[in-house]
């Protein structure tokens, strides 16, 4: 060889030597190994081993790649693989699992391209592999995370957004578009006053404008907001600012919700919590308030106003005869025929069964209060068509005058019903002003009282019991204590008499107690005798409610009778609590802390705020009999009874309902996941030995 000729084959070894360092560079720079394979697909060369496995790849030699000792992976994946080498196509980031030195599994990625010779014979493959472990799990956690903030945001909200430091729209993301009807695009490089499609006022901007402003948190903002579609939306909106690590503010994040369904479920209840159900026509709640705010503006004025009660004659023969159906369509008929009769200033309302009132106001002389009610009486006597046939009703009327008969809503309201009694007696179809020699009323009124004053300490009171159970299971889950006054002379008197009188006269309070104390003391009784404890529920009045002495006499009567307290459970009506939010939400928490439960009784009748009903530790709500009697076939007593079930469900409370008559009734309850009944389709209240014998009877047909 000459040295020409060496000098240029040693250029040719150097350059080959660099050749492969700057291959060797670059195969360390992109992957932890290099293969080759035959045209059989079998590995004939590796060099590197498995980065951080330490595997070494020997043993892959004169073995195809599905056959080495990996992880089994989806037979889709290694089919697509071998469809891919035998189609001779290029491959990259092929992923697969197999076990490292550690003896645990890795992540393994390789890639490869087909080799030809200089004819375009396929040669094999040669490619290069890469331990890709760290990144798999990572881009795992953050898809675990990716998935974990979708599920809190579907789950708590129905989208999410963000801010800039200016406030301004950067990211809409989620259910905007399908809840709100809305572009999410629409709102991003915009502040939120800058969108017109959102309804607030301007107090309401200025208040959300000064807590963004000075980057403090918000909850539940709400809102209305047209859809793209014109459509009205709720929404209720809650962020919190966001600051870097220098504690620059960066902007707001946070989660919307479109609550339009909520707000329509309890604009509904409030309708009916004040509208009879059966004619649209405010009922007594709402008639009290209105009746109320009509006294104070004549008291104000030094106007008139006059309280009209009108009763049906004979309207249970209407019923008996030709049913219900007919009967309830006749009152929708009277309602709107009294409604023609007064002004629209004027009210009417249902106040039950098939009794009316009507508020007159505004009232310049007393002759205008005769004419209206001959105008009624007139329109009343009108025949009415039901079922292919004629008949007519009559009516009676009793009127009652401010400020002559009365100067408060019940003076007023009792005057009236006393003359309309008294119309009655004067043969009906006529109306009756109150006057002196009606009072009558009035003396026996002040019998009963005496003989109340004196029942408690004749022991004429008594208790009787009615069976609570749950609906899924059958069993009996408690009772609720009822009391019954056995009057020596008058025989039983109803509850309905002698209640209101109690409450009005302040006897309500000693009553109370004696209920509350007999209830424990017998249910103590009962659990000696080996009997399945129950939750024994006892009915709080008004008066009761709002005693200053209520927790110290809970309490020492709990602690007299030795009763449990988490046997307990104090019943409060919607009116009670609603009077003065902020003192209920005390007393009711004062009365939690000595373990008792608490439930709200007739539930739906009269709940002014919806919104205030977290604020109460309440552990059970009771559905008013009113919206059980005409299930399943009233459509609106579903929607109403459905709302009241999901609204208690959503804030943890067990479901009560009431009034439970009929084995349809108890179907749907239990369809729509109600917990609890009671009523006469089990059981109607019962005295303690005749409930005694119940209990034993089902604690046999439980070991039976």
């Amino acid at each position: 060889m000459s040295s020409k000729e060496f000098a240029e084959n040693k250029k040719l070894v150097e350059a080959l030597r660099e050749c492969e360092e700057r291959f060797e560079e670059l195969f360390k720079l992109s992957s932890d190994w290099y293969w080759e394979q035959d045209e059989n697909f079998r590995f004939t060369r590796s060099i590197g081993a498995m980065g951080k496995t330490s595997i070494e790849l020997d043993g892959d030699i004169g073995k195809t790649l599905w056959r080495t000792p990996y992880i089994a992976d989806s037979k889709e994946l290694w089919a697509a693989h071998k469809e891919t080498v035998q189609a001779r196509r290029p491959f990259y980031d092929f992923t697969y699992q197999r076990v490292g030195a550690d003896g645990k599994p890795h992540h393994v990625s390789i890639s490869g391209r087909p080799v030809f010779d200089a004819q375009g014979k396929f040669m094999g493959y040669r490619g290069i592999g890469k331990d890709v472990t760290e990144r798999e799990e990572s881009e795992r956690a953050l898809r675990e995370s990716e998935a974990r903030f979708r599920d809190l945001n579907e789950l708590s909200s129905d989208w999410y957004w963000e801010q800039d430091e200016n406030l301004r729209f950067t990211t809409v993301s989620g259910g905007i578009q399908d809840k709100a009807a809305s572009r999410p695009e629409n709102s991003i490089g915009k502040t939120r006053w800058e969108l017109a499609n959102i309804i607030m006022s301007d107090e309401e901007w200025a208040a959300h404008k000064a807590t963004v402003y000075a980057h403090k948190p918000f909850y539940d903002l709400t809102f209305k907001r047209m859809g793209d579609d014109g459509s009205l939306h709720y929404v209720q909106i809650s962020g919190r600012p966001i600051f870097d690590e220098q504690g620059r503010f960066n902007g707001y994040r946070g989660i919307a919700k479109d609550i339009t369904e909520r707000i329509a479920a309890e604009e509904r209840i409030q309708y009916l919590a004040y509208h009879d159900g059966l004619t649209a026509l405010p009922n007594r709640s709402m008639f009290s308030q209105l009746l109320n705010h009509g006294i104070d503006h004549a008291r104000r004025y030094n106007k008139g106003l006059a309280v009209l009660f009108l009763d049906l004659d004979r309207f249970k023969n209407i019923n008996d005869t030709l049913g219900h159906e007919a009967g309830d369509a006749l009152l929708q008929e009277v309602g709107k025929r009294l409604k023609y009769c007064v002004r629209q200033s004027d009210t009417v309302a249902r106040l039950g069964g098939d009794e009316f009132v009507i508020l007159l106001e505004e009232l310049s002389e007393p002759g205008r209060v005769a004419t209206v009610a001959g105008k009624i009486l007139s329109a009343i006597v009108k025949p009415f068509q039901m079922l292919g046939q004629e008949f007519r009703v009559t009516a009676s009327i009793g009127i009652s005058i401010y400020p002559e008969d009365g100067q408060d809503e019940q003076t007023l309201m009792k005057n009236a019903d006393i003359a309309m009694y008294h119309a009655k007696e004067e043969g009906k179809n006529n109306f009756q002003f109150h006057s002196e020699r009606m009072d009558t009323h009035s003396f026996e009124r002040l019998a009963l009282e005496s003989s109340l004053r004196r029942a408690l300490e004749r022991n004429e009171f008594q208790l009787h019991y009615q069976a609570k159970l749950d609906l899924v299971t059958g069993q009996m889950t408690g009772m609720e204590a009822l009391i019954r006054w056995q009057h020596p002379d008058l025989g039983m008197v109803s509850p309905l008499q002698f209640i209101p009188l109690a409450e009005e006269t302040g006897l309500i309070v000693p009553i109370g107690k004696w209920v509350l104390k007999t209830a424990c003391l017998q249910n103590k009784v009962w659990q000696k005798e080996g009997l399945p404890p129950l939750c024994v529920a006892v009915n709080l009045s008004a008066r009761q409610f709002a005693d200053e002495n209520l927790l110290a006499d809970i309490a020492a009567i709990l602690k007299e009778t030795a009763m449990n307290p988490a046997f307990l459970e104090l019943e409060i009506t919607e009116s009670m609590i609603m009077h003065n939010v902020d003192k209920a939400v005390q007393t009711l928490t004062q009365l939690k802390t000595l373990g008792i439960r608490l439930a709200i009784d007739d539930f739906g009748t009269g709940y002014s705020s919806l919104s205030n009903l977290k604020r109460f530790p309440i552990d059970t709500l009771k559905v008013d009999r009113s919206f059980i009697r005409d299930l399943p076939g009233d459509s609106e007593d579903k929607a109403i009874t459905t709302a009241i079930i999901a609204m208690g469900k959503s804030l943890n409370m067990s479901l009560v309902a009431e009034g439970v008559e009929t084995q349809e009734q108890a179907e749907f309850l239990r369809a729509h996941a109600c917990d609890q009944f009671q009523g006469y389709y089990f059981s109607k209240p019962v005295d303690k030995d005749k409930f005694g014998e119940l209990l034993r009877s089902r604690v046999i047909e439980t070991n039976a």
